[in-house]
């Protein structure tokens, strides 16, 4: 009995022995710890992060132009009545008419010598709506003969919309809107361009008593077509084309202006001292950064943000809908200083970040791009440009414009950049 006790008691104090060296040594180990500071990360908590916030001016430099999409490149035709806001036509070109055409009850090509029931058939996307509601009064489609020595110069082709130069019309209602509109074209005229080898160059505009726009499909996809009958059981169907430019090494050119959009009526231009994006035609605004190189290189980027002052446009079209404001980066290097040629390269369809805003509306607005900075941390200034590009989503569909204050107008009010970032601790070896 006394033996089970004496052994009991024994091994009492082992593990109590123990338990007091595991104790020490733990205690010793985050003494250690507390006094070398960073030097053993891996044995005790590390210290609290302490994040470090700044604002600064780091627009080095930023200019805005316009003609986004190229003319006779938009993915959709914007042709719109918008009141004093917008007023867009589109031109549709048919630069070659064949005159003769084939008849299933003769061998041999027949001359048109008639035209019957010659119409302009034209594809609308009623999927895609942007910047106004769904059409729900009725509105009419005009043409006139816009065939004049100018190629695609809006100054000169609104004023041919006249009285003496109208080919036809049509007018529909919202209930019967359908994907595929018709609107009559002059037979006469036709025949006329058939007779003398001339071209065919039709402009479009819209007449509504309310706010009102259509997207029409491009050459590029469901073109628009001029169908007549030079035989009353005979229907021809006449692609769009383009001779011009002549040059016939331009083909891609001569096809983008097979048929473009033309601005009648746009928006007061923006203040001075002022950049934007989007409109119609749409806007990019460029804009360099100079990034102080302490913090890039020494330091963990958490947060970057881009401080917009918006300066309200409320002549916008859509000035009390919201519109997306991308930031796309331009990859290209710093001797590259064409700012014509560096917007167009860009695409929202690289950006990482966006925002929001109304044009009507005023106030500071916060871009994100905490993403790209931290992208530029890990490249060379020397090699790679540290620039963007702010462009609006649909370019060419939305005719909303953001406007905001550039790194020119008075201090309190320039872009500006916010970075939170966690200076980076370096270990030291003894």
């Amino acid at each position: 009995m006394n033996r089970r006790i004496l052994v009991r008691t024994s091994w009492r104090r082992r593990a109590i022995i123990l338990l007091g060296f595991v104790t020490a040594v733990t205690v010793a180990a985050c003494s250690e710890k507390l006094d070398a500071g960073a030097a053993c990360p891996l044995l005790c908590p590390t210290e609290d992060v302490v994040l470090k916030d700044t604002v600064i001016e780091a627009v080095a430099v930023d200019s805005t132009l316009q003609g986004y999409p190229a003319i006779g490149e938009e993915t959709r035709l914007l042709l719109a009545a918008r009141g004093d806001t917008l007023d867009t036509r589109v031109i549709f070109r048919f630069d070659t008419l064949n005159q003769t055409y084939t008849h299933a009850a003769t061998p041999a090509d027949s001359i048109i010598t008639t035209v019957d029931s010659a119409q302009l058939q034209v594809v609308v996307d009623t999927a895609t709506i942007h910047g106004v509601p769904k059409v729900t009064a009725p509105f009419t489609l005009e043409l006139y003969d816009v065939d004049a020595a100018t190629d695609s110069v809006a100054a000169e082709l609104v004023p041919l919309f006249t009285a003496s130069r109208f080919l036809g019309a049509r007018t529909f209602v919202a209930e019967s809107l359908k994907d595929t509109l018709r609107v009559p074209v002059s037979n006469d005229a036709v025949l006329d361009r058939i007779k003398n080898g001339t071209h065919l160059r039709l402009g479009m505009r819209l007449v509504s008593g309310t706010s009102t726009q259509l997207l029409m499909y491009p050459s590029t996809s469901l073109a628009a077509t001029l169908r007549f009958k030079p035989a009353s059981d005979t229907t021809l169907s006449v692609s769009l084309i383009s001779k011009t430019p002549s040059d016939t090494s331009s083909a891609r050119v001569r096809g983008d202006l097979a048929d473009f959009v033309i601005v009648a009526k746009g928006p007061a231009q923006r203040p001075p001292l002022t950049i934007a994006a989007g409109g119609t035609p749409a806007r990019r605004t460029y804009m360099r950064f100079d990034l102080p190189a302490k913090i890039l290189d020494s330091s963990t980027i958490v947060r970057a943000s881009l401080l917009l002052t918006q300066n309200p446009k409320r002549d916008s079209p859509s000035r009390g809908d919201s519109v997306a404001i991308y930031a796309v980066p331009i990859t290209a290097a710093p001797v590259v200083t064409d700012v014509r040629r560096l917007l167009s390269i860009t695409s929202p369809a690289l950006a990482s970040d966006s925002l929001r805003v109304v044009p009507a509306d005023s106030g500071v607005r916060r871009l994100e791009l905490v993403s790209l900075v931290r992208v530029w941390a890990n490249t060379n200034a020397a090699t790679t440009q540290r620039s963007i590009a702010l462009t609006v989503g649909p370019e060419g569909l939305d005719p909303a414009e953001a406007v905001f204050f550039s790194s020119k107008a008075e201090a309190t009010l320039r872009p500006r950049m916010q970075l939170t970032y966690v200076p980076r601790v370096t270990l030291g070896l003894p």
